[in-house]
């Protein structure tokens, strides 16, 4: 699990991109089969009847993809806004939830800053 979190930009833009890829294929194949260039025709050949999955897949990581990457940035910008604080006391009260975007979900950069800012309120685990 720790690689998926540390390349959670990565994977999901990853995903994301190549289900956007996989639904201009698959388009491209039931609206204008014949007007397509030579080198997406050669595509179109060779996913045959498969397009219908390529479709249905791709449509799944465009979904999967684009949650994922979505959710990233929103517990990013969560971090930063209770990691900000310059209060010790709201810092204490918001530490459960800072833990666990630190340690279950951000990639290890944040686990850093998270200690940093403990040892600047002198914080002891």
């Amino acid at each position: 699990m720790g690689l998926f979190r540390e390349l959670r930009y990565e994977l999901s833009s990853l995903i994301f991109g190549l289900g956007i890829l996989a639904m201009i294929f698959s388009l491209t194949q039931y609206l204008i089969p014949t007007q397509s260039p030579d080198w997406l025709q050669s595509i179109h050949r060779a996913v045959g009847n498969y397009v219908v999955w390529e479709a249905f897949l791709g449509f799944l990581a465009v979904l999967g993809g684009g949650f994922y990457f979505v959710d990233t940035i929103r517990k990013e910008r969560e971090f930063e806004r209770l990691i900000s604080t310059p209060s010790k006391e709201v810092f204490v009260k918001n530490m459960g939830r800072i833990e666990e975007l630190t340690y279950d979900h951000l990639p290890s950069a944040y686990e850093r800053r998270f200690l940093d800012k403990k040892r600047e309120f002198r914080i002891k685990s």
